[in-house]
């Protein structure tokens, strides 16, 4: 869509989160350029100020890099970008199709580390997590309602990191969680039917008290594979990407505000 002029509030958050939904949707191409500061500010109607603090957080997610000059270009976010970028694209996701790839792309990075994380956790986590995995599932086979099921969830997994004692694993899960409150009712929608379905974890941490590290792994991928399965099969090809588009950056009518 069109960069256009931004409100009173939150100026650089605007300019940004316009600019970035433009390079994600690869609207601007990786190895263009975006145009320039002077131009950026007649389109947006803010001051040179904003868009160079916009840049400069665009710059940090990698999905641009500003060269001496002040010529600003697009990166590829694929080949460059971090986990970081993950929970914005899952605000900008678009369309019930774009939603549920972003939502495999989840499930199927979490079932490639959960069940991971369920073994060091039955292998290093003390009696204390043991025993307080199982008084969660027992919490969420009573929970009345979906957002506390939920928040359970998050606790139990919490807790599962506590026991595997990974900083990566742990980092990574905070970015898929983020993501999924991003997303709202339609990612807790599959995964609160996937904890009903999993007999509300309770599987996983009967095996982890248990401390079988084998068992605890292989009901783990069960569970989360049945869930990328089941939403992989409702899922249609990606569409090929949009042709790039450059924004008029000419005709504002509005003068830069200070």
């Amino acid at each position: 869509m069109p960069l256009r002029a931004v409100n009173n509030r939150s100026l650089t958050d605007q300019v940004f989160d316009q600019l970035a939904a433009e390079i994600m949707s690869e609207r601007y191409p990786a190895g263009g350029s975006l145009p320039s500061e002077r131009a950026l500010t007649e389109v947006f109607g803010v001051n040179r100020q904003v868009v160079r603090e916009a840049l400069k957080r665009l710059e940090q997610l990698k999905l641009v890099r500003i060269a001496h000059g002040g010529t600003t270009r697009v990166l590829d976010f694929r080949r460059h970008a971090r986990l970081d970028l993950l929970a914005l694209m899952a605000e900008h996701a678009t369309g019930s199709g774009e939603v549920a790839r972003y939502h495999l792309a989840v499930l199927e990075m979490r079932a490639a580390i959960g069940a991971d994380i369920v073994r060091l956790c039955a292998l290093r986590a003390d009696h204390q997590v043991r025993g307080d995995l199982v008084v969660l599932a027992t919490e969420m086979r009573v929970a009345r309602d979906s957002e506390a099921l939920f928040a359970l969830d998050v606790r139990f997994w919490e807790r599962l990191l506590d026991g595997a004692q990974n900083i990566a694993y742990r980092l990574a899960v905070n970015t898929l969680v983020e993501g999924a409150y991003v997303m709202g009712d339609v990612a807790k929608e599959w995964f609160i039917e996937e904890i009903r379905a999993s007999d509300y974890r309770m599987p996983i941490a009967l095996a982890v008290q248990a401390g079988d590290p084998a068992a605890a792994e292989s009901v783990a991928r069960k569970i989360m594979r049945t869930a990328v399965d089941a939403l992989g099969a409702t899922i249609a090809p990606a569409p090929p990407p949009a042709p790039p588009l450059r924004p008029a950056t000419g005709g504002a009518t509005s003068k830069p505000r200070e």
